[in-house]
């Protein structure tokens, strides 16, 4: 596989990411969106990196990248919407640069927030959500209503001891967005930040990726 660091702009400020090929890759590719820039989060947060292992593994293009304000990515944060917009960015990055034109997108905890909003605007092949904070995704005005549009497939783990995003986050998103049962998964004995049963969902996720096709 070859890995390039690359740069591209954003709302006039210029971002920086990891976009990974794998040398058998067909012409598919994921996003992938890191932890929250106020707490520490970036792109080299290892579940971010985890994920980025197995889609490699299946063989996708990758891409993640530092939001506005992150590391050596320009600008400051500016909440969600300010990195919804970095995500757009991306994504039209992965595309033009590679000739991919489908692409999923995979996030955690406030990348996993992200994400969905992503994803009720854009159809991408597939949407993957750990930990994804409900309040985060109604900010700024944000209408429940566009979580309705959200209609690819989609898989979300929510830790059942996670401290800072409530799991009853996970059932709030399964009433509002037609997610498959078996798709909307409590992990048991878990927390926030996936330090006990991360083999576990990335291996479902693997399962998840597989069975869908696009």
């Amino acid at each position: 596989m070859k890995s390039e660091s690359i740069t591209f702009s954003s709302e006039g400020q210029y971002l920086h990411g990891v976009l990974t090929f794998n040398k058998t890759s067909k012409k598919r590719g994921v996003v992938l969106l890191h932890p929250h820039p106020i707490y520490g989060g970036d792109m080299d947060n290892y579940v971010v990196t985890s994920l980025e292992t197995l889609f490699l593994e299946e063989d996708f293009t990758t891409l993640r990248f530092n939001f506005r304000g992150v590391s050596s990515s320009r600008g400051r944060y500016s909440g969600v919407n300010g990195a919804v917009i970095d995500t757009f960015n991306a994504i039209d990055y992965l595309k033009s640069r590679t000739g991919i034109d489908e692409f999923g997108i995979a996030g955690y905890s406030f990348g996993a927030s992200v994400a969905i909003r992503v994803t009720s605007v854009l159809i991408p092949s597939f949407l993957v959500s750990l930990s994804a904070s409900w309040n985060l995704v109604l900010e700024d005005s944000f209408q429940i209503e566009q979580l309705y549009e959200i209609s690819c497939p989609t898989i979300f783990f929510h830790g059942l001891d996670d401290k800072m995003i409530p799991p009853e986050d996970l059932v709030r998103f399964t009433k509002a967005i037609d997610i498959k049962s078996e798709n909307a998964i409590p992990v048991e004995g878990e927390g926030h930040f996936y330090q006990s049963k991360l083999p576990y969902v990335i291996s479902t996720v693997q399962a998840f990726i597989r069975k869908i096709s696009y």
